[in-house]
């Protein structure tokens, strides 16, 4: 039988609570402070703010959304007088150099990147009211989805200003949660799946809690086994609310990128959307700043597999199909319409077409100047795609497009178009 506890510990975040443990030390003793939560969605920033309340009642903060008479008699008391944070000289959750002062309060603000004009509003009037106080606000929002409210609230005198940005778990903390939901240790075949949610807590709770409730789960040996590979309706459901609040250009993005695989590619994406590569640097901005892909300078990926198969999953079958044939399309070498081969140039065994047929010369970006070059070692697209850390499929796509581009079609030709083309450099610019 699965046992979940009711309130499950926070696993991972050993960093992240110090960090809040310190800022709160400093507003009991030095004075006001603001701490800034930033991370994807369902990557734990409302279970932090629960963890971050505990501890500061714990430490004898009042909290600013309790309307207090200033009576020494109304403050709260610490649930204990000894603790963690004597080593700091708290006492009675009082900082040492404000022994007459009331309690130090805690202001929490939550998904802070919906609040409208009104809710700003009543934001910097809360704060106002807190003036004279040694106060600590903590505002938790979407990574990439601060709003104009964050910068005001930024911009409020404060002691001290944090941010802290939340990673995704490690594979051992995503155990441990996998451990805590179920109440009792996952076995290989199931933490496979688990990490495939590339250590988004809200994911995982979400895919263990749907499993369960399916019957896709079994225990022998004392572990949870997988026993069923498809995913749960309610991960389904988590996934396609979680869409919903991205924005629609944003969505279809997604849904069209997550059908084609796991990696973005900018070149076939673009005439799909019915738009240029330069066109997409604004959503792709916005695609990266939700967390659901993750870019290092030289690809764009899906940060977590389980997302991706789940987002492909909301594309119709037929769909699928039809963005699949257009994929190929958008890949497929464009030759021109009409095309007028030079004098005498030949085609026949050991001719490629002549490199004189294309006017002026090709620009290289790094990319591809990487793909010529390996090449010229002889690599095959295999092993090119192993150097570059790309699909040999994206290869197959360079190369297409520098064939396209040069007039040729073989490997030896498009070398000496390139070598043609740097030999007439200096004569082209000079």
């Amino acid at each position: 039988m699965f046992v979940t506890s009711l309130d499950l510990p926070l696993r991972g975040r050993e960093r992240e609570l110090a960090h809040i443990r310190d800022v709160l030390v400093h507003g009991c003793t030095e004075g006001s402070a603001l701490l800034v939560i930033e991370g994807p969605p369902g990557s734990g920033k409302t279970r932090l703010l629960r963890a971050c309340a505990t501890m500061a009642q714990e430490m004898g903060y009042a909290m600013a959304d309790r309307p207090y008479t200033g009576r020494r008699e109304e403050f709260p008391r610490p649930r204990y007088k000894h603790g963690p944070f004597a080593r700091h000289g708290l006492r009675s959750g009082r900082g040492r150099a404000r022994p007459e002062a009331g309690p130090p309060l805690l202001l929490l603000i939550d998904e802070a990147d919906r609040l409208g004009v009104e809710a700003l509003e009543t934001l910097l009037a809360r704060r106002a009211g807190l003036h004279g106080h040694h106060a600590v606000s903590v505002v938790a929002h979407r990574s990439g989805k601060g709003p104009e409210s964050i910068g005001a609230v930024l911009a409020t005198p404060t002691g001290r200003r944090d941010r802290l940005l939340l990673s995704p778990l490690a594979p051992a903390a995503s155990a441990l949660l996998t451990a805590d939901v179920l109440g009792m240790p996952a076995a290989p075949s199931l933490l496979e799946l688990v990490d495939q949610a590339e250590g988004l807590p809200r994911l995982i709770v979400a895919l263990l809690t749907g499993l369960r409730e399916e019957q896709g789960l079994r225990i022998a040996d004392g572990e949870a086994h997988l026993a069923d590979r498809r995913l749960p309706q309610r991960v389904r459901a988590e996934v396609a609310a979680t869409m919903e609040t991205f924005s629609p250009d944003l969505r279809q993005l997604l849904r069209m990128a997550a059908v084609l695989g796991r990696e973005l590619e900018y070149e076939v994406l673009a005439p799909m959307l019915r738009t240029s590569p330069s066109g997409m640097v604004q959503l792709m901005d916005e695609a990266v700043a939700t967390g659901a892909v993750h870019s290092d300078g030289v690809r764009t990926v899906f940060r977590s597999e389980l997302l991706r198969r789940l987002i492909a999953g909301s594309v119709p079958a037929s769909l699928k199909r039809a963005l699949l044939r257009e994929a190929q399309e958008a890949r497929r070498p464009r030759v021109p319409a009409a095309r007028t081969a030079a004098p005498g140039a030949g085609h026949g065994p050991g001719h490629g077409p002549a490199y004189g047929d294309r006017s002026g010369s090709v620009a290289l970006n790094d990319r591809r100047s990487a793909v010529v070059s390996l090449v010229a070692q002889g690599l095959t697209n295999q092993q090119i795609a192993r150097r570059l850390e790309v699909s040999p499929h994206t290869v197959n796509y360079h190369l297409r497009k520098l064939f396209h581009s040069y007039g040729v079609r073989s490997r030896i030709d498009l070398l000496r178009a390139v070598e043609r083309q740097r030999e007439a450099a200096p004569r082209l610019t000079g």
